[in-house]
């Protein structure tokens, strides 16, 4: 009997598992419960062939460590045969013209939608020839000059006057230049998956800014993880690591986290260079309506309540600011003011529906029919293409 009521509560089921996952979990702080891998070179290094039609059964031709002869040579230091430290060398010299060039071009494809080189993915021969060479020649060289310092190139191209520009395109520029290959304007794009979500946590008030340690399980719907290879049981993180930043959600690879995926951030099957975006309905509804985003819209709602005493254009402006980074025009205010004159006169009709909004750590002085009608508003404004799109 007690083991047929064991195996038929379901709550305590759950628990059951959270404490096998709690056992598996190795404790980082006993370096007896975990090992890392290391490499070391071998005496005599093993030898490797062409293999033919790819058979590791039927080897071909000889080959030895090189890199391509239009390249610098490996230097090797008091070996005959290069090894990985030769290689790693080898990369950042200030000879080789290749890594400085890629690695730019990855960074001006982040903040433009498309690299000078726009196969990113391939920059070889097979690749696309660069839009702006010269351009690319002194960003490499740059990078090098700076001590091969992200933070600094970042903020170079940032403060450009080509990024500065504004993103309004003509028909003329449209037509002539769809894809913004001559840089006649800035870039106007949508931000990564991860972003998305890092932009309602942080208009809110919500976002948990802490930098490193371990990875965090936000709210996602209920069922994803039930086919996953491994049974993984997604126990949905409490306190401040619900609203870690996007960075640090769980991956799994046979159960990717939908918020992200569905603003197409890859599955991590395979490497990625280049992320290809896309305009679904899908994603709308995400910001809408995801568990993340919805309680992103009350706290936002109660911090509008709470830090701009006065009417509701003052708090309509700021929160509009906060989302867009900018005022509303005069059509926005009117149709946002309407949208929320309508919530109020709903609610007011229906308090028991405004008091089953309010979330648990909202105080009693806040009205439940005013706070529901700003959530509706705060819903609609973390919903804009304009909050996630970067112009």
């Amino acid at each position: 009997m007690e083991k047929y009521y064991k195996e038929s509560d379901s709550a305590y089921q759950d628990r059951l598992r959270a404490l096998q996952l709690l056992a598996e979990t190795p404790n980082l702080h006993n370096p007896n419960q975990y090992t890392a891998m290391v490499l070391q070179e071998k005496d005599s290094p093993r030898e490797t062939h062409i293999l033919i039609r790819g058979d590791f059964l039927k080897p071909g031709v000889k080959v030895s460590p090189g890199v391509p002869a239009v390249l610098p040579a490996l230097e090797n230091q008091d070996r005959s045969v290069p090894n990985r430290l030769d290689l790693a060398r080898w990369l950042v010299s200030e000879e080789n013209p290749l890594t400085a060039r890629v690695t730019m071009n990855r960074l001006w494809q982040h903040y433009f939608g498309r690299g000078l080189v726009k196969t990113s993915e391939d920059f070889g021969t097979q690749g696309e020839k660069p839009s702006h060479p010269e351009l690319l020649d002194w960003l490499a060289t740059e990078f090098f000059r700076q001590g091969w310092s992200l933070k600094a190139m970042h903020r170079l191209i940032v403060t450009s006057a080509t990024y500065r520009q504004t993103s309004q395109v003509s028909s003329e520029q449209k037509e002539r230049d769809p894809e913004n290959i001559l840089l006649a304007r800035s870039p106007r794009l949508r931000v990564e998956a991860e972003i998305v979500r890092d932009i309602a946590l942080t208009v809110s008030g919500l976002v948990n800014p802490q930098i490193g340690g371990p990875s965090v399980f936000p709210p996602q719907p209920a069922g994803i993880t039930d086919l996953s290879r491994g049974n993984l049981i997604w126990m949905t993180a409490t306190g401040k690591d619900r609203y870690r930043r996007g960075l640090y959600t769980f991956w799994k690879r046979t159960s990717p986290y939908p918020g992200l995926t569905v603003f197409d951030a890859p599955t991590a099957d395979e490497t990625t260079v280049r992320r290809i975006r896309s305009n679904t309905p899908m994603q709308a509804l995400t910001t809408l309506n995801d568990e993340v985003f919805v309680e992103a819209a009350q706290a936002f709602a109660l911090r509008l309540l709470k830090e701009v005493p006065g009417d509701d254009s003052a708090r309509l402006r700021y929160g509009f600011r906060l989302c867009v980074a900018r005022e509303p025009d005069h059509f926005e205010t009117n149709t946002l003011i309407a949208v929320l004159q309508n919530g109020v006169n709903q609610f007011k009709t229906n308090p028991k529906g405004a008091r089953a909004l309010l979330p648990e750590y909202a105080s009693n002085e806040v009205d439940p029919a005013r706070f529901a009608a700003w959530f509706g508003l705060a819903r609609v404004m973390l919903n804009l293409d304009e909050t996630i799109t970067r112009e």
